[in-house]
């Protein structure tokens, strides 16, 4: 029980003594005045004190079982929650009142001192892992492939390719490599022509070719059908042919002394020069945009990241390698903003801007979370938070009614005594 209110009901014992005390000396002194004055006194003085002891009681419960309008706190428990929660939201924890305590915090400087007196590596990996597992439940692979493509695409039409390719021929003229470059392009070259796809391509140039022939004229059209019906033209056939002569012309190529292979050496410097000129450096980049354009990278990034979030799922060694590198990366990170003044400012700035915009636009949350947190009270825990809250002022009324009862009963007493 509070000391106030148990300082309340001893108030309203004495008071009871006190009228039994009068009561008594009625009895033995019936003619007595000032017993007819104590009486009164303590009588009026019972009565107050018992009143607002009802009064009081009648906002939480129901005062020795009586029900009408008693118990008023569970009977409009929906409009005191609603009255308590508008009172949090609109003057205790005000959109004013949130902005003028964010203005003279130091909010970076708590999470530094934070960080400083707590071990903050176990809670960092903790929380890293757990988003990790919680990416690779959630997150679609084919629409982190497809983000990550444009994302890659965009990367590499901005960057330019032709400084790239100057390193590499300077580095190839430097250390006598000429030969090895030519061979590597010559080997891609073979590989190439001989696949059979490269025999298809072939077939359906020829094959536009004879079309875009047979429509010139109708001669032409006449020849390109009667050698064809006596299979003096066979396309498929002379698709192999010209791929043999390819892949013969390809392994000429790569003979040690090809007059190509001794161009493409002394070459090599003129195309290093050549690279620094815009004409060439445009020519080379549009090349990479066009190829870049066709090129679909959709699918193979989609197996990848598939790849990667089935070993983020479990915690397999992989994930755990990954939480560790990402741990270190982010306390580095934190370790170099600590000591980054201006940094710090601008951090401390953008924080209170956001939680500034948070608290403008989502500030009916506050009056949302209290009224939740109310109503989850039951009636008793509901009248025990108002008692809290104000039960100290409750009890002075109390009080106060067996002293007011008293001073009023003293003044009736003496009315009537004057009146006799």
């Amino acid at each position: 029980m509070r000391a106030g209110k148990r300082r309340a009901n001893m108030v309203l014992t004495c008071a009871a003594g006190m009228f039994a005390a009068a009561l008594t000396l009625k009895f033995y002194y019936p003619g007595s005045w000032l017993a007819s004055i104590f009486l009164t006194v303590t009588e009026a003085s019972l009565a107050g004190g018992v009143a607002d002891w009802f009064a009081v009681t009648a906002f939480f419960r129901k005062p020795l079982g009586f029900s009408y309008h008693t118990a008023l706190v569970p009977r409009n428990r929906k409009r005191i929650i609603d009255a308590l929660s508008a009172a949090v939201e609109r003057d205790f924890l005000s959109k004013q009142a949130i902005k003028g305590r964010l203005s003279q915090a130091n909010l970076l400087e708590k999470i530094m001192t934070y960080a400083q007196r707590n071990d903050v590596r176990a809670g960092v990996r903790s929380a890293i892992d757990k988003l990790l597992a919680e990416v690779a439940e959630t997150l679609d692979p084919s629409a982190a492939a497809r983000y990550g493509e444009r994302v890659l695409k965009l990367a590499l039409r901005r960057q330019s390719v032709v400084p790239h390719l100057a390193a590499i021929i300077g580095w190839a003229l430097a250390e006598g490599k000429g030969s090895d470059v030519y061979k590597a392009i010559m080997d891609e070259l073979a590989e190439v022509v001989r696949r059979d796809k490269t025999r298809d391509t072939i077939y359906d140039y020829l094959k536009d070719l004879k079309q875009n022939t047979a429509r010139k004229n109708w001669l032409s059209a006449v020849v390109t059908g009667f050698l064809e019906s006596i299979d003096g033209i066979n396309l498929k056939d002379a698709a192999i042919v010209l791929q043999k002569e390819l892949i013969d012309i390809i392994d000429e190529l790569m003979e040690e002394e090809h007059p190509v292979r001794l161009w493409f050496q002394s070459e090599l410097k003129h195309i290093l020069e050549k690279l620094t000129t815009d004409e060439w450096e445009e020519a080379v980049n549009d090349w990479k945009n066009g190829q870049l354009t066709r090129m679909n990278l959709a699918v193979p990034l989609t197996v990848l990241a598939e790849s990667v979030l089935a070993a983020l799922k479990q915690p397999s060694g992989y994930r755990l390698a990954l939480a560790d590198w990402l741990t270190e990366q982010t306390l580095h990170c934190w370790q170099q903003f600590q000591t980054n003044g201006s940094l710090q400012l601008q951090a401390e700035e953008y924080l209170k801007t956001l939680l500034f915009t948070i608290s403008e636009q989502e500030h009916y949350l506050v009056g949302l979370m209290a009224r939740r947190a109310l109503q989850k009270l039951s009636d008793e825990d509901l009248n025990a938070f108002i008692e809290d809250k104000a039960g100290d002022d409750l009890d002075w009324v109390r009080i106060n009614g067996v002293v007011v009862g008293g001073v009023a009963g003293l003044g009736l007493a003496l009315i009537k005594l004057f009146i006799q």
